[in-house]
Parts: structure tokens; sequence; C-alpha cells
């Protein structure tokens, strides 16, 4: 295979601001090399999609992708769902989610297939009219450790993946072992998604819709590439579902 029939991930970026003093002191467009890693690893091509850009021109920033990598980051800004902050809310940047939200609408409307993680995952969520917790800790339910203490190539909950899913169909039905580093989480269902897998607090931990087009997990494949290689098979799915609709 050569590079010309691989597809294009295009991975939605972040930014931060580094320590004046330190090299070249600014504000820096970013994503996780774990990210980059992982679409190179399975196939796609990866490029960085920056915020300002789709903020400009959504089309242009995005026609020449096959798909979307949308990663993790920063809290979701709680007014694209409806609510005014909470104290418990951590960072939250709107610009960044207001960007991310157009390109996953373009996305879609484009029949672009999109894997999004965490960050990602919950962004999707509120795209199609659902909702977060702002903080783990305002569910009434009790919840297990979803912010884990130690690195993220740890496997440190379980998930339950539901039968007759698409995520069923790149990991089995049953059990599935994952990190997990996040406060928030989907709390009310997008119109069109159906939940994919739980946590056994009954957490939401992945999300898809029935054309295939849209896939999210709260965990982070990304990291976990050589330490569970099994999660190279997200990666792998969204290159292949590019394919289908190349």
């Amino acid at each position: 295979m050569n590079n010309k029939t691989k597809p294009v991930i295009g991975i939605l970026g972040l930014t931060r601001r580094t320590e004046p003093g330190l090299f070249v002191s600014g504000e820096h467009v970013y994503t996780g090399s774990t990210n980059v890693r992982s679409v190179l690893r399975n196939g796609g091509i990866p490029v960085l999609i920056p915020a300002a850009a789709i903020a400009a021109d959504v089309e242009a920033a995005l026609d020449f992708c096959d798909g979307l990598l949308m990663p993790g980051g920063e809290d979701m800004t709680p007014w694209q769902y409806g609510e005014e902050p909470l104290p418990e809310i951590g960072p939250f940047r709107p610009e960044i989610d207001k960007a991310w939200l157009a390109a996953a609408g373009y996305a879609l409307e484009q029949k672009k297939p999109i894997l999004g993680i965490c960050k990602g995952h919950q962004t999707l969520n509120v795209l199609m009219g659902g909702t977060l917790y702002q903080d783990l800790s305002l569910r009434e339910e009790k919840v297990i450790q979803h912010l884990q203490k130690y690195d993220r190539s740890y496997l440190t909950h379980r998930v339950e993946i539901l039968e007759g899913t698409r995520l069923a169909s790149i990991f089995g039905a049953g059990v599935l072992e994952t990190n997990s580093m996040h406060h928030q989480a989907v709390k009310e269902l997008g119109k069109g998604l159906r939940i994919s897998a739980r946590a056994c607090d009954g957490i939401v931990e992945a999300l898809e819709d029935e054309e295939g087009l849209i896939l999210g997990v709260q965990w982070h494949p990304e990291d976990l590439i050589d330490s569970a290689p099994v999660m190279n098979r997200l990666f792998g799915d969204l290159v292949e579902r590019c394919k289908e609709r190349k």
C-alpha cells in the first residue's frame, strides 16, 4: 500500500501556552504524539487540524480528510448543552468547543467517519443533543474511580461491551479492560446514538450511531497500543471505515 491509498485522518488540535523563559514561549497548537502513532501504526496518515482553521473555514480545513479523530482535552463548555458552569467543572475553552462541534457536524454531513476519545466522545454526544455530568461527584449514584492515579498505559477498570454493537464487532461482546482519565461523562444520550459499553457503575463508556459514522469511547486507547495491543483495533476500524467511504 502506498501513501496515496492511505486514508487521511484529521486530528482535531488543542492549544496551550508555554511559560515565559521556556523554548519559544507562547501559544502552540498540538496533539499528543500517541494519537499520531496510533493512526500511523494502523494504516492512516495523521494530519493536525487547528481549531482556528476550522473556525475560519470548516470546509477548507476538513475537505481533504477522509475521517476525523477527536482526542481528549479540557472540559466541554456547559453552555453547549444548556447549563451554566458549576464549581466542580474544570477549565473549558468555548472557542475550541465551538470549532470541534463544527468539525464533527461537517464530517457527519459529508459522511466522514469519526472516532471520539474521552472529550471527543463527550463532544459527539453533545453534538447530537445529549448532556454531560459536569463532574461525576454530581451523580446521585455511587461511581468507581474514573480518574486513575498512575501511568496512562495502565489498565485500571473494566467495561462491559454490549452485544450487537459495532464495538462488539471490534473487540467482542463482554468484558474489556481499559484505562480511565476523566471526571465528566455522558448523562443524557444524544439523538440517534446508542450505548455500546458501560462501566460497572453504569457510566457510559462507549457510544455509536446506526450508520457507522460515529464511534466514541470514554477511555484512552491511544495510550494503550503498546501495553494493550488489542486497542489498535479501534484505530484500524477508523481507517477501514474511511476506506469504505472513499
